[in-house]
């Protein structure tokens, strides 16, 4: 028996179609229901699913208004804020492909990215102060100012296959690749409304991630309103201490969150008590049994789990009718064509060995493709493997393992170990330098790395360095300095390796 589920429950998107008239489909039913939340220490921001309509259609006018065309690119660089979302939806809505960026990004990172994207604009919540190479710059002030001014557009409909969005993601390589989404990626979604959530139009979500992750983007944003449920988000300079009293407060019965925020949580001495949640969810990176259980403690709620990527968002996971099978990270969706292959030969193993876990590359959520480079279909393979090894039960349950490949994570972020260690290259004095993952305790992984120097340089020199260069999510926690780093037999450096010796480091990490 081979290492394949397969479900066909889920129809096909429609032949003309749009992701934000999709997304905002239901704002008809309940037009003055609260859609968005965006809570601060002070009070919070809210806005109707009537407002939200209006408002990303007028968006969507506009843009084209001040010359943008449909196909055209724009970057995306906001906080969490009422206006990320009306930016994003109101250029999808009329077919501008938008780039949400993280609004922590240095200006070299955003540089470097719109020599990849290269975009007709930039929407930007800071001022920027750099020639983009004649890039339009658009300000928040002018998007909060186009989204309550002039007629609204109408929605650009379409083939479900074209592109909508694009996401970045680092993988292995040194440059971040541009992650091709099509339109039908929000009707593949359906899938973890039953599936993972078991989501319904009167849930009030809340998740603790910023709105330019995939992650907190889908969960926490475009699958309520396409159910008709509220959205609650955190402001900014909101920290994970601020949490508890958000779930409180805002009578949230969902929370979504990486495995990160949960210990963090659990670390404090406040009391977890949430009467109004029904259950927690968990993705970015795999959840210990040991958070689990004293979540469920102390909280008494389960947390379930997913799997994805950004390539295909989450297509595997529990929920609360198949119960929390934690030691395993769920059963693939319905709609789902999922397997264990082979690495090398593409083909699935038998039920039980270890193989890559992959997708079927005509699931409806896949990617199109990277941004400058050939579409994954136009490779002829049946599978889209994920670079993860696991390994499939009898009853389709499937265990995670571990990464194939060498990729970094800290805090749920996927960070490529090439883009950390160019980060260092032009450090004068520095000889050598290998970034890996490093656990500096039970449940917390942090990046690390390890350096040798011609001169003297210190931790706090290379620290100094990467302060404009690196967003603090890719920025190393642990400096490790010695003479020669170690390598394999074959001469070769293992991150895992290090990962290993280094283990439980006392080194201090700030």
């Amino acid at each position: 028996m081979k290492s394949v589920y397969k479900d066909k429950s889920l129809a096909n998107c429609p032949n003309q179609f749009n992701l934000a008239e999709y997304v905002l489909e239901k704002s008809c039913k309940n037009p003055a229901k609260t859609a968005l939340e965006i809570v601060s220490r002070t009070g919070k921001q809210s806005v109707s699913f009537d407002e939200l309509k209006n408002r990303i259609l007028r968006t969507g006018n506009n843009l084209m208004r001040v010359g943008l065309k449909p196909e055209d690119k724009i970057l995306l660089r906001l906080g969490n804020t009422i206006t990320f979302p009306i930016a994003y939806l109101g250029a999808i809505s009329v077919g501008i492909i938008p780039v949400p960026t993280a609004s922590s990004l240095t200006k070299h990172e955003l540089m470097k990215l719109t020599k990849v994207i290269e975009p007709k604009a930039i929407i930007t919540s800071e001022s920027l102060g750099t020639n983009f190479h004649n890039t339009q710059i658009i300000s928040e002030t002018d998007i909060e100012e186009f989204s309550f001014e002039g007629r609204k557009a109408k929605f650009k409909r379409g083939n479900p296959n074209r592109l909508a969005y694009i996401v970045f993601t680092s993988g292995t390589s040194n440059t971040p690749r541009g992650v091709q989404h099509a339109h039908r990626a929000i009707w593949a979604r359906k899938s973890m409304h039953s599936d993972w959530y078991s989501l319904t139009s009167n849930d009030r979500l809340l998740h603790a991630g910023g709105l330019n992750w995939t992650y907190t983007l889908g969960t926490g944003l475009l699958d309520p309103w396409s159910i008709g449920a509220t959205s609650i988000v955190l402001k900014d300079n909101l920290t994970i201490s601020d949490i508890p009293n958000v779930i409180k407060n805002s009578n949230a019965t969902l929370f979504a969150a990486v495995p990160g925020v949960y210990r963090k949580l659990l670390e404090q001495n406040e009391e977890l008590e949430f009467p109004s949640l029904r259950h927690c969810f968990s993705a970015g990176e795999k959840l210990s049994q040991n958070i689990h259980d004293k979540w469920r403690k102390r909280t008494k709620k389960f947390i379930y789990e997913a799997f994805g990527m950004s390539e295909c968002s989450t297509f595997i996971s529990t929920n609360e009718t198949i119960g929390s099978e934690i030691q395993t990270i769920g059963r693939p969706q319905r709609g789902r064509k999922v397997a264990i292959i082979n690495k090398v030969t593409y083909k699935p193993v038998p039920i039980g060995e270890v193989g890559i876990i992959a997708i079927s590359s005509q699931d409806q959520g896949l990617m199109i493709g990277y941004h400058n480079e050939n579409a994954i279909k136009s490779n002829g393979k049946e599978w889209f493997a994920t670079g993860d090894l696991g390994r499939m039960k009898a009853d389709g349950f499937i265990e995670h393992l571990c990464r194939a490949d060498d990729i970094l994570n800290q805090g749920g972020f996927r960070v490529s170990p090439k883009e950390v260690e160019n980060a260092f290259l032009d450090l004068e004095g520095l000889e050598n330098i290998v970034a890996f993952n490093l656990e500096i305790k039970k449940d917390t992984n942090v990046i690390a790395v390890i350096f040798t120097t011609e001169v003297n340089l210190f931790e706090e020199e290379l620290r100094k360095h990467i302060e404009e260069r690196l967003a603090d999510y890719k920025k190393p926690r642990v400096y490790i300095k010695v003479n020669t780093i170690p390598t394999l037999n074959n001469g070769k450096i293992s991150r895992k390796k290090l990962s290993e010796t280094y283990k439980g480091t006392t080194v201090d990490c700030a």
